[in-house]
This record gives structure tokens, sequence and C-alpha cells, in this order.
């Protein structure tokens, strides 16, 4: 456990006010500015926005890059949206709010299987939402994320989160804490769509090969839990949403553990290539999804042959 130093609690004194403030921003001004900077970033950057463009061409091929290029920049404005969510799903859950105060919940009347169940999505509309709503709905949900460096500010964090329900492990050795709590009839949640570095399996992702998370799919697998994939759409420019959902599958099981786990991850990534497709503008296109596994697919542009995008 890190020792708490004198910048922790500067720091975390800090966080607590910005996400106080964010959250008590007027949805218009918060949500347009968050939206504006996003749209800047996307212009600003030239490295996400090429490895934006390669992506949305293997998306819809169809379309031109000029469309492509206006589409990725109104994406990357929803991306900058999130951490807003969070700071408001903070204010909510620490007052002991519901989240179905801001959050649609019908699609998934009568759609959800009975616990334990895996819940996966992707960097679409708001995935904080999208956890804590799971967990709302089933009482008790766990994942695995990034941990804080500031040990006050990840204690404070935990705390709200797990007022919702939603118990958020580290990476390491996180997803062994996240098979007992399943095992014992929790939901595992899990985001399954950015590059996996280490062990990966590697599945077409919009017809390109990709490197796959697949600790989710193998906990399913195993045990044959359900999988439910879906997502919290953004309603509106604000605070609203409304979870979009395929209809749970079960893994089936024919003996050859790697080709049964590369089906499970390839049928995940279909279902979330349909929710994308759907709702394109609300995804994080400029997340380098293809840098390992078949990199010799990638179409790579010269500096000079790039377009740029325009208002």
């Amino acid at each position: 456990m890190l020792k708490v130093r004198l910048h922790h609690w500067l720091v975390y004194l800090l966080g607590r006010a910005a996400i106080g403030l964010a959250a008590r921003l007027p949805q218009g001004l918060g949500y347009g500015t968050a939206a504006l900077l996003g749209r800047l970033f996307f212009r600003c950057s030239r490295r996400r926005r090429r490895c934006a463009l390669r992506f949305l061409r293997f998306a819809f091929p169809e379309r031109t890059d000029a469309d492509l290029l206006c589409l990725g920049r109104t994406a990357t404005g929803n991306v900058f949206k999130v951490p807003l969510d969070m700071a408001r799903l903070t204010r909510l859950l620490a007052r002991g709010g519901d989240i179905r105060e801001v959050v649609d919940v019908s699609a998934l009347d009568g759609l959800l299987p009975e616990k334990p169940y895996m819940a996966l999505t992707a960097h679409l509309g708001s995935w904080e939402v999208a956890a804590v709503t799971m967990a709302q709905l089933s009482q008790e949900g766990h994942g695995v994320a990034r941990v804080f460096k500031n040990p006050l500010l990840q204690r404070w964090i935990l705390a709200n989160r797990q007022r919702g329900g939603l118990h958020v492990h580290p990476r390491r050795g996180g997803i062994r804490d996240l098979a007992v709590a399943v095992a014992r009839g929790a939901v595992g949640l899990q985001v399954v769509d950015q590059h996996q570095r280490l062990r990966g399996v590697v599945a077409p992702f919009f017809g390109q090969p990709a490197s796959c998370e697949r600790a989710a799919a193998s906990l399913a697998l195993r045990h044959g839990y359900p999988i439910v994939v879906g997502y919290a759409q953004r309603v509106g420019q604000g605070f609203r949403f409304r979870m979009v959902s395929h209809p749970p599958f079960v893994p089936l099981q024919t003996g050859d553990r790697m080709a049964d786990l590369q089906q499970v991850v390839s049928e995940v990534n279909r279902r979330l290539e349909q929710q994308i497709r759907g709702c394109p503008e609300q995804y994080l296109w400029i997340h380098d999804r293809y840098r390992a596994a078949g990199a010799e697919t990638q179409q790579r542009l010269p500096v000079d042959e790039e377009p740029m995008d325009s208002d």
C-alpha cells in the first residue's frame, strides 16, 4: 500500500473540488465545453486523427474521408464528456441516488439472464454509466480497471462506486477477484474493445485482425456463464442515457478450447461492431486498435497525404 504524502492530500482535495464543480455546472455549459475540447483535441492531435481515420475506413469503407473525419471529430467530443459523466455519477451515488433517474433501462426488461453472467461493453456512449447501471440492476457488479496512484483519490472513488453496487478491482490480480465474485453470484463487468498487449486473442474487428481481451470470454466459456453485450447510449447532449443490448448468448463448448475461445471473442466483436455502427458518433475511434495484430493490413498514410478535416 502506498504511503500517503502531502502531495496526495493536495491532489485529492483539488480532485474532489474539481469533480464537485464539474457536477454542479449547468449541463449545457459543462457538456458543451467538453464537446468543444474534444473536437479541438481531434483537430490538434495528428496521431490520434490518423488512428481514427484508419479505424473509420475499416468500419465505413463506403464513406468519404471528409465524412469520416467529421464523424471522428464529433465522436471525440463525446469521449471528452465521459469524465463529466463520472463527476455527475459520483454526486448521484454520494447522495444515494438511483441510476434509473438518468438511465432508461426499459430495453433490458426480461432480457437479462439469471446471475451470474458477464456483461461486456465497448468505449461507446458512456461506459462508466453502463457499469454503474448494470451493477445497480444486479445489486452487485465487479469489474477491473486501472488503479489511481493517489491512494486517497482511489479510496474515495471506489467508495462512491460501491454505493452503486460496483466493485472495481486493480488490473494486476483483479481478474482472479472478479472470477471469485462471479462464482458466488455477482455480475462480471468488462470493457473489451481495446488492444490487448499481452496474451490477447487475435480475432476480426471491423474485418481486420485485432488483439482482443480474452479473460471475460475465457471465464464465461469455462463456467458456462451467459454473455450480455450492450452499452449506455447518450440521449441528447447531456447526462441522459438509455441502455442498448443484444440478447444474451451462452458460449458453446466443443472440446477444442482455443477454437471455442476464438469463436466467443469473434461473436462478442460481431455484436460490438453492430452496436458501434448504430451509434458511431459516440465511439472511441481515436484508439490505435490495430497497432500489433495484423499490422501488415494497416493502411499507412504519408504525412503529406493525410486529408485534413474541415468545419
